[in-house]
């Protein structure tokens, strides 16, 4: 039985509270909660923030915006346009309900064995067996992510690509509720999409490899030609952003506008899209067999 967690209950620690550096190891992470606490009642824009980190760091970057939407590991900010202005801004509401420290429904002997024997006894990332490795039920989708203790959201992995993964997904976190609405609809599409629409609402870019987290692509799936096909075929507005630091180049995207999905699903509408193409490409060579 789920009790409440009574974390909505709990009063918000102060700006110089101690608890705040006991949440968040990084530094900047903690500033940034002291910030928003601090601006609780004139909530702050993005670009307050960064020239706060700026001021007590030395530095504002992606990565100072990062640390913002960490303190979604431990409480919930909400984003809203301010009045007058329009510019999106950053409001800490309480404490989370889903904090990171969540170990998620406890997965039944049954339910290992079941996993064991219709997936197999072998890590679904390397192949390693049970004389090779350790092998552990995981979570394909987390549960902070909207996954489920189910057969179709689990499968083996040996012990250090489970830890990796989960040390992978940790890093996730500030992300969670955009990528908990993005990565359960049933196709690449719709996932990108919904993780576009998601950062959009919050006035942000998404950066560029949570559309591959939220894709799901195997094989031949191609989350490039996915987002190309959300721009030309579905008629979204979609920019790419490439900003360069200490040698790296930061990909981001940004939706402009997008169009609703359309009732025969946007699968068919790419494949529509593609046999009209492919009609119009034969018909040149078809008009030039009738006058030969």
């Amino acid at each position: 039985m789920n009790e409440p967690s009574g974390q909505e209950q709990r009063p918000l620690p102060e700006p110089d509270s101690s608890e705040i550096a006991e949440l968040f190891p990084n530094r900047e992470t903690a500033e940034a909660c002291r910030f928003l606490l601090e601006r609780r009642s004139d909530p702050p824009t993005m670009g307050e923030w960064v020239e706060r980190s700026r001021e007590v760091f030395g530095k504002g970057n992606v990565h100072s915006q990062r640390r913002l939407r960490e303190v979604r590991d431990h409480f919930t900010v909400n984003s809203y346009r301010r009045e007058g202005s329009g510019d999106w801004v950053y409001r800490i509401e309480g404490w989370s309900q889903t904090p990171v420290t969540d170990k998620g429904a406890r997965i039944s002997p049954k339910l290992q064995a079941e996993v064991f024997t219709v997936k197999g006894r072998f890590c679904a990332m390397c192949g390693a067996g049970p004389k090779d490795a350790k092998l552990q039920i995981d979570h394909i989708v987390p549960r902070s992510w909207g996954g489920k203790t189910e057969l179709e959201n689990l499968e083996p992995l040996c012990q250090p690509h489970n830890n990796g993964k989960k040390a992978f997904f940790q890093s996730l976190n500030p992300y969670g509720d955009a990528l908990a609405r993005a990565i359960n609809r049933p196709n690449p599409w719709e996932r990108i999409g919904e993780l576009l629409k998601a950062f959009a609402e919050r006035g942000e870019h998404t950066p560029a490899e949570l559309i591959q987290v939220v894709a799901q692509e195997t094989h031949k799936g191609d989350p490039k030609k996915r987002l190309r096909e959300l721009r030309f075929v579905l008629g979204w507005d979609i920019v790419a952003h490439r900003v360069k630091e200490n040698g790296v180049t930061q990909v981001t995207y940004e939706l402009r506008s997008w169009e609703p999905w359309s009732a025969e699903g946007a699968p068919e509408a790419v494949a529509s899209y593609e046999r009209a193409r492919k009609r119009r490409k034969a018909s040149p060579a078809d008009d030039g067999d009738s006058e030969a």
